[in-house]
């Protein structure tokens, strides 16, 4: 007889087996209805799921409709007869109980979401502009509806957290975990939107006059803040109805030596006094980077040079003012038959204008201010509130081709939280900035190609040593005019490399092309800016390297600032952390054991950020069995 026939003293034996089938039994369906319940319940999450991660603006309500089916498809399956039979058991409640919250949860979301969709397109429709002025009242409407969504993330989020526990298996705790992280990003931009919405009125001149200073960079010829400060020119908003006044080149405002002095911060004073950036000299107001410093001097300067007293500063460059027009659009470059698509804009001003207007004489100057003035003309004739501008427009704003510094208290706060105004600050922990400024007074920027690659080393014991490599490529081409090119040898940069490292970084040391350089070193907010000079010839390529060691940190923060620049930086980060951290950082991050990897342009501000794992229970004693497995024998 088979060893499941027995008889006699063997009963219990017998008994012992039954059970033993019974209990593999109800676990095998305890599991077969797990599945089926997971498997069911994840379709639909995920569905929904895409819909409720979208921006607003761009969910129609078919797709609301479809998301909110998909909630109850999922709520059902939660509240089927199979789900109720299981979920009294440990461990099935608790994961359960966690994706019941995100279905009941993500409801409200999509239907504030849906409210804010249709406001907005309402807006777009009705037009933020018209004859000049923003329509105020149609603008504060977004603000309800952004709060409302605001709320509803926030919620969310709150009940998510709280259902993170022990309990959870790594799978569904790792899915929490993306959604959460996808869903604070959207919570701190809709706040971010909801803040902005209530105080664009103000910044519109609905209690009293505004006058913005408008700077016009030029990144052909770099500054710290993007590129030289070329033109110069104030518009006013009174109850939203927007004057533009006169735009001037800084030549017409610049005195005759000997400049007079403006107030300015002391470290802008100290770091850039030499370039006479304090001074009525204007060309070199834009050398710092840190945008409200230079937006104060540029404020004081204006004041002193013009007679008019500025509430704020508008900084823009070439591919900004592209990025706020509509792509249609059609500007007539004055004294030339030309007219220029907002996509030709920027490699007019870099390149073109310099073989047909000529070099440094009043017709070019007078031909690009025209052109920025027209500019400006267009985005508040047209406005800016059609999808594509807007995306357009926050590329922009995101790489500093656009920013905005205002001067009273409130609103310098939130421009500085919503990243608007370029503030410099302290860096969390490590910090990564470059800054070229242009000693030769050539035209040549926009031929230069720019590498920053920054590795650290961190094991959250001893200080992290990290390196920044900046190359710097000359690809200036043959036949460039004169007032372009400036000196001999044909081509040569003369620029003085900073390359900004936090303020509690001890300095290990300074290398160009691997062999040690004298250097210079001046604090600016939180950063210590390592400077040198260094010459590039054309059609050649330098690396300048800074090494320094952090102070030990249990946790590690990475924040890479672009400098605007014609054509952006590649840069390339490389982390050497505990393979038990957590590393989060922008989408393309690729993890190896315990590196950390990420490639791609520097066009936005880049954050990084690792530490230990949160998990507990299950999903902390499946990701400790993971990484043992993944250690070396010997």
């Amino acid at each position: 007889m088979g060893p499941f026939f027995s008889s006699g003293g063997d009963g219990v034996s017998l008994l012992k087996r039954k059970i033993v089938l019974v209990a593999l039994g109800l676990s095998f369906a305890v599991g077969a209805v797990c599945l089926y319940v997971a498997v069911s319940v994840a379709g639909d999450l995920r569905t929904a799921q895409r819909t409720l991660l979208q921006n607003p603006q761009r969910i129609d309500q078919a797709e609301i409709d479809e998301a909110r089916d998909r909630l109850k498809d999922a709520a059902g399956t939660l509240e089927s007869l199979p789900a109720r039979l299981v979920s009294w058991l440990p461990i099935v409640r608790q994961n359960f109980d966690a994706v019941r919250t995100l279905t009941e949860g993500a409801a409200p979301v999509l239907t504030t979401a849906g409210e804010l969709g249709r406001t907005v397109q309402q807006v777009q429709d009705q037009g933020v502009f018209e004859d000049e002025a923003v329509d105020l009242e149609v603008l504060s409407r977004l603000e309800d509806p952004l709060r409302a969504e605001v709320e509803a993330l926030t919620s969310l989020v709150d009940d998510l957290e709280s259902r993170r526990n022990g309990w959870l298996v790594p799978p569904l705790w790792s899915e929490m975990d993306d959604l959460l992280s996808q869903l604070d990003a959207l919570e701190t931009s809709t706040r971010n939107a909801a803040d902005m919405a209530a105080i664009a009125p103000q910044l519109m001149g609905r209690d009293e006059e505004r006058t913005y200073l408008v700077a016009l960079m030029n990144n052909t010829e770099l500054r710290g803040a993007g590129g030289i400060l070329s033109g110069v020119g104030s518009v006013t908003v009174n109850e939203g109805r927007v004057v533009l006044g006169e735009f001037s080149h800084y030549k017409e405002l610049a005195d005759d030596p000997p400049y007079r002095k403006v107030p300015a911060p002391e470290d802008f004073e100290e770091h850039f006094g030499g370039y006479k950036a304090d001074t009525t000299r204007w060309v070199t107001a834009t050398s710092s980077p840190d945008l409200p410093d230079v937006a104060l001097v540029a404020g004081r300067l204006f004041e002193l040079t013009a007679g008019q007293v500025a509430d704020g500063v508008i900084f823009v460059d070439p591919r900004g003012l592209a990025a706020m027009m509509p792509p249609a659009a059609k500007l007539d470059v004055p004294t030339t038959e030309k007219s220029l698509t907002p996509a030709e804009l920027p490699e007019y001003v870099y390149r073109d204008a310099y073989s047909e207007l000529g070099g440094g004489v009043s017709r070019r100057r007078d031909s690009l201010i025209g052109l920025g003035h027209a500019a400006f003309g267009v985005i508040f004739d047209r406005g800016f509130g059609r999808p594509a501008v807007i995306r357009s427009a926050a590329e922009a704003f995101a790489g500093g081709h656009i920013s905005m510094v205002a001067f009273a208290p409130e609103e310098s706060e939130l421009l500085e939280r919503v990243g608007l105004s370029r503030d410099l600050a302290d860096p969390d922990y490590d910090g990564v900035l470059t800054t070229v400024q242009n000693v030769g007074g050539n035209k040549l920027d926009s031929y230069a190609r720019r590498k920053v690659h920054h590795d650290c080393q961190i094991d959250g014991e001893s200080v992290a040593r990290c390196t920044t490599d900046v190359s710097i490529e000359n690809r200036t081409p043959r036949g460039l005019t004169r007032f372009e090119y400036q000196y001999l040898p044909y081509g040569l940069f003369k620029n003085v490399v900073e390359i900004y490292v936090p303020g509690t970084a001890e300095l290990v040391s300074v290398a160009v092309d691997g062999e040690a350089v004298d250097f210079f070193e001046q604090p600016e907010d939180g950063f210590n800016a390592i400077g040198l000079y260094l010459p590039i010839p054309r059609g050649q390529e330098a690396e300048v390297s800074v090494v320094y060691d952090l102070p030990p940190r249990d946790r590690y923060a990475l924040e890479v600032v672009p400098q605007p620049l014609v054509t952006d930086a590649l840069v390339s980060i490389d982390l050497e952390i505990p393979s038990s951290w957590i590393i989060e950082g922008p989408d393309g991050v690729q993890r190896d054991g315990d590196s950390a990897h990420w490639r791609g342009k520097l066009d936005r501000v880049l954050e990084f950020s690792a530490g230990p794992s949160e998990r507990s229970g299950l999903s902390a004693l499946w990701e400790g069995v993971g990484h043992f497995l993944k250690e070396p024998v010997f």
